[in-house]
């Protein structure tokens, strides 16, 4: 019978010492995949706001007339700023409008916001007459009655 030439406490070493840096490793890299709860709940936290719509409007169109512009802008003269004062249930409602229509499904399918397609002309069609139509009216009040009717839970998360 022959015995093996090489030491079995050589082969036994390495494979501790192997052993002993993976748990070392496992051991620092811990806390990073355990998430940062030493410093609260990471979720963030809604926050009422104390400042008017006019006045965010006022801001907003102040801030777009003095905006520098970029470029070459010798002779061209700064446009009248827009800003949109949409209400939650006119969003709501537009949003809803354009799933119905099909354009939502249009827009975000493999080929995108591909106006040559004619499902795509056939659904923003459909979402400009629904847009048009008593319905839009109709769903507007619907969510705003919906959004009156509910309890106001300012500086809470569910």
């Amino acid at each position: 019978m022959k015995f093996s030439s090489t030491p079995r406490t050589g082969r036994t070493g390495r494979i501790l010492g192997t052993a002993t840096v993976a748990a070392l490793l496992a051991m620092a890299a811990a806390p990073s995949l355990a998430g940062n709860y030493a410093e609260g709940d990471p979720r963030p936290a809604a926050f009422a706001s104390s400042t008017t719509r006019a006045a965010v409007t006022a801001q907003a169109q102040q801030w777009l007339k003095d905006a520098p512009t970029q470029g070459y802008t010798d002779g061209i003269s700064q446009q009248a700023a827009v800003v949109s004062a949409n209400s939650r249930a006119a969003v709501a409602a537009d949003t809803r409008l354009w799933m119905q229509s099909g354009l939502a499904a249009q827009q975000n399918g493999e080929a995108g916001a591909d106006m040559s397609r004619p499902a795509y002309r056939q659904a923003a069609a459909e979402y400009t007459r629904l847009r048009a139509s008593p319905a839009y009216g109709a769903l507007v009040d619907q969510f705003a009655n919906r959004q009156a009717a509910a309890p106001s839970h300012h500086g809470t998360v569910r």
